[in-house]
């Protein structure tokens, strides 16, 4: 008799059965890796417009303001936001404002004083309500779904010193 060539139907059922199930355990950490990439483009797209921030400021010779809000971009004023919505910026968002020469600017926000006295006169000098604290230059985009986060840390020359991944809840 003659060998037949080919195979069977049961070895067709049998052979999608098995990459089926294969496929349906690997699914979940595509999903992941959606995931990952997403936040590793969200913090290189960040750490890119610092640079483009700073390279135009110096260009230009004028201050270039790095907003994280919606909004249209100009010459001296960028703004930033996550384009995914279970990603998003957990550092304090105080404007980041890079000189005419590239450095950065040195960044403040009001906090209330601790050792305020509400018994004495307020004073700016000896018994001020409010006192400046310097924000650091560190930015954390944070992945809710993944639990995990990038920080991005930038030099007073204002050049990107790195971008490390931090484990644990945003």
């Amino acid at each position: 008799m003659q060998k037949v060539k080919g195979f069977t139907l049961i070895e067709l059922m049998v052979t999608i059965a098995v990459v089926s199930i294969v496929a349906i355990m690997a699914a979940p950490s595509f999903g992941n890796a959606i995931k990952k990439q997403q936040l590793n483009n969200t913090a290189k797209e960040l750490a890119y417009l610092f640079g483009q921030a700073r390279a135009q400021s110096a260009a230009l010779r004028k201050q270039v303001t790095i907003k994280f809000t919606s909004g249209t971009n100009d010459a001296t004023t960028f703004y930033w936001t996550s384009k995914y919505s279970d990603i998003r910026l957990t550092s304090d968002t105080t404007d980041v404002v890079f000189q005419p020469i590239g450095l950065v600017t040195k960044r403040n926000k009001q906090i209330d004083n601790p050792s305020f006295n509400p018994l004495l006169p307020e004073n700016n000098t000896t018994n001020p309500k409010k006192i400046d604290q310097v924000v650091p230059l560190v930015f954390t985009v944070c992945s809710t779904k993944l639990a995990t986060s990038k920080e991005i840390s930038i030099s007073r020359t204002g050049v990107i010193e790195k971008i490390e991944n931090k484990a644990g809840a945003c």
